[in-house]
């Protein structure tokens, strides 16, 4: 079923996690977003900005991977580790849980789900 929406599917869930290419240049910001932290402490600060490249290249990944179907299989395990760990991550963590952390976690373990369906399908 999914197998006839992968190019889309990829495109958009691609595109929505390259967006945390926002966190790279605004790292307090994003934390305080999503998280409810609010840091200067320098090495929190790279961790957030390293994560959110990271996140970005699956995302491009992902993009690059739905018009180039010799990649896809393997972008799409990397991209559905990413998110299915995310979201437990986020959610079991000893951290109080924000609105916008929890709605993220939801997401990408259904963007994970998704994924693994284009994967299967």
């Amino acid at each position: 079923m999914l197998a006839a929406f992968t190019v889309p599917i990829l495109v958009v869930i691609g595109l929505y996690t390259a967006g945390a290419i926002g966190q790279l240049f605004a790292p307090r910001a994003f934390l305080g977003m999503l998280f409810g932290v609010k840091t200067e402490d320098a090495f929190t600060l790279f961790i957030a900005r390293h994560w959110a490249l990271l996140a970005s290249l699956v995302g491009a990944l992902l993009v690059y991977a739905a018009y180039h179907p010799e990649v896809r299989a393997p972008a799409l395990l990397v991209a559905i580790v990413e998110k299915l760990s995310v979201a437990p991550l986020l959610l079991l963590g000893p951290w109080p849980r924000t609105p916008a952390a929890t709605r993220m976690a939801v997401i990408d373990g259904v963007m994970g789900l998704v994924l693994a369906g284009c994967l299967l399908g």
